[in-house]
């Protein structure tokens, strides 16, 4: 674990809000650190960007957590140790499907994309407009999809509801999503007769984040989300059983 003082902060709607800090190692996307904040807890989070030598990473309020993460300023120290986990690969032809804060993994993933000169399309999805974060930039990026609950950014409706059109007509030979799992539990029964290869972004509570506790360890599978994950392709997903589940808590209880 490392201190560092937030450098910046974006906010960009009620609870939803970017922190920057130094950067002083390399990150895949995909992969994930584990932010302290002294005298709360500690938690797990994506990075969502790398820019010079600043890594950012994306929020949104959930918990007692992330409520007292929102109430951090420019210059407070945090802690930070990572990365860890296994990242997304790259991939040409891609459809990238984000819903809400899952959005946040797959801005570092299109960057890695573009750097590459690897295709891809954005498919974007949230609650309402200004939790669609850094829409902007994917639209630079790529040719954008963007639906929300309330009808204020793209379509009105789910990430999921024309999927397979769009597959279709950007001729998609790779998936990678991240968001809730409900979503995912409905993306892969829609792509799965399709017969194309994909890549989660899952998570899980999470510990010591480096395999030792088995607190992440997905029924029936036994892999190791925090190692073996949380980027999660087609073949390791068939042994998972507890998909779209009931997550667990700290005691090991569904809750």
């Amino acid at each position: 674990m490392q201190t560092f003082p937030i450098q910046k902060i974006i906010e960009h709607g009620p609870g939803v809000k970017s922190f920057y800090f130094p950067k002083t190692f390399d990150v895949r996307a995909g992969q994930f650190v584990n932010l302290w904040l002294p005298g709360v807890d500690e938690k797990p989070f994506s990075v969502s960007a790398v820019m010079g030598d600043w890594i950012e990473i994306s929020v949104k309020r959930y918990g007692p957590f992330t409520t007292a993460l929102m109430e951090c300023r420019e210059g407070d120290y945090l802690g930070l140790r990572g990365p860890f986990g296994r990242g997304f690969t790259l991939q040409n032809n891609a459809l990238l499907i984000g819903g809400g804060i899952g959005i946040a993994p797959l801005r570092l993933l299109a960057q890695e994309l573009n750097v590459r000169g690897l295709r891809f399309v954005s498919l974007l999805g949230a609650a309402t407009a200004y939790e669609i974060i850094f829409a902007r930039d994917f639209q630079k990026q790529s040719v954008c999809y963007f639906t929300t609950d309330d009808g204020s950014m793209g379509k009105k409706g789910l990430v999921t509801d024309d999927l397979v059109d769009i597959i279709a007509k950007e001729k998609i030979e790779y998936i990678y999503a991240a968001g809730p799992e409900i979503m995912f539990v409905k993306t892969k029964e829609l792509i799965d007769p399709l017969g194309l290869p994909y890549e989660f972004c899952m998570e899980r509570y999470m510990k010591c984040g480096i395999g030792i506790c088995g607190q992440c360890v997905l029924d029936d599978s036994g892999l190791r989300l925090c190692v073996e994950g949380p980027v999660l392709n087609r073949d390791d997903l068939k042994e998972v059983t507890e998909l779209g589940l009931l997550h667990r808590d700290a005691s090991g209880r569904r809750v």
